[in-house]
Order: structure tokens, then C-alpha cells, then sequence
């Protein structure tokens, strides 16, 4: 007697047509703005249909965000790192800002988007939001040494670059160094 299959019915998924889609989703939201690169461009650009798209994700938005932490993940920022280790928050955020920059037309559109879709809210959120506020929270560790003044500072400082970034209003080193002058203060 043979095992029953125990593969879902259609088409098996195939990585490599993933891997497009990541790969696709990154280039055309870079390229084109969050809003501009449509599944339908993205799919197209990676050689795969619509409907393979949404076999792997359930939302524009989920592969998008998906394809920025692949890529945010690829690139190791060693002066980002380094600033977090040694507690240099000024540092620290003129790294994080320039890292930022390339992300922040996707950070925008997905933080909008996630309004009306509680799924990728949750994955924004668990996903990129708060690795970013862990990553401030241990810059921080050195110049804020009270845990609870500390939180507030991380809150303070993700909340003026999420408005920054919705805004559409530079993330510059001005702005790194005026918010870690906020913490001196």
C-alpha cells in the first residue's frame, strides 16, 4: 500500500521563481516607488505570473517587506554595527539614516498600507519595526542608562524618523545628530 501524497493540489511551488520575486520586489520598489511597483510589474519582472506571486504571499505588501529584509540582511553595515556596540548613538543614527534612505519610499508605503491590513501590520511591526527599535535600544544602552527613560527615548526617536519618513522630509546627518542631541539634553 502506497503513502497518500501529501503535497497541496496545483502546481509545486518552485524556489527559484521565489527567489525572482524577492529579488524583483526589492529592484522595482527601489526603481519605481512603493506605490509604482504593482504585483503585476513586480511579476513581470521577475518572469512569473501574478497568481505564482500570490502563492507565496498573501499581499504586495508582505512579499515587499519580505524583500527588504532579505536585503537589509545581505548588507551588513559594519559603521551601523560598530556605533551600536560602542554606544555612539550620533553615530549610530547618521549610519542607520543612510541605510535608511534606500528603504524609506517601501517603509512608507507599507506603514500606510498596514492601516487596512492587520496581517502586514503585525509582520511590519514584529518583523522590521522592532529589530529597528532593538537595534536603538542597545545604541542607546550607554547614553540613557535608566531602562524606562531609555524606552521613551527609542519611541521618542523611531516615531520623528516613521514621521520623517511619511513626510517624505530628509533623513539626513542633521537630523541624526539633532535627534542624539535630544537625548543629551
Amino acid at each position: 500500500m502506497s503513502e497518500p501524497d501529501s503535497r497541496a493540489p496545483g502546481r509545486p511551488r518552485s524556489e527559484a521563481s521565489r527567489a525572482a520575486l524577492i529579488d524583483a520586489a526589492y529592484w522595482r520598489t527601489v526603481e519605481l516607488g512603493y506605490e509604482q511597483a504593482t504585483a503585476e510589474a513586480i511579476a513581470k519582472a521577475a518572469g512569473a505570473g501574478k497568481q505564482t506571486l500570490y502563492r507565496w504571499w498573501p499581499s504586495k505588501g508582505a512579499l515587499v517587506l519580505e524583500a527588504m529584509l532579505v536585503k537589509l540582511k545581505e548588507r551588513i553595515d559594519r559603521p551601523r554595527e560598530a556605533a551600536m556596540r560602542a554606544g555612539d548613538l550620533e553615530r549610530f543614527l547618521i549610519a542607520d539614516l543612510a541605510q535608511l534612505k534606500t528603504y524609506a519610499d517601501a517603509l512608507a508605503g507599507l506603514v500606510v498600507e498596514a492601516r487596512s491590513d492587520p496581517d502586514l501590520r503585525r509582520r511590519l511591526l514584529e518583523q522590521w519595526l522592532s529589530r529597528r527599535a532593538a537595534d536603538l535600544y542597545v545604541a542607546l544602552s550607554l547614553a540613557v542608562p535608566d531602562t524606562g527613560r531609555r524606552e521613551v527615548a527609542a519611541e521618542a526617536i523611531e516615531g520623528a524618523i516613521l514621521a520623517r519618513t511619511l513626510h517624505g522630509r530628509p533623513l539626513d546627518d542633521a537630523f541624526a545628530r539633532s535627534l542624539a542631541a535630544l537625548v543629551r539634553t
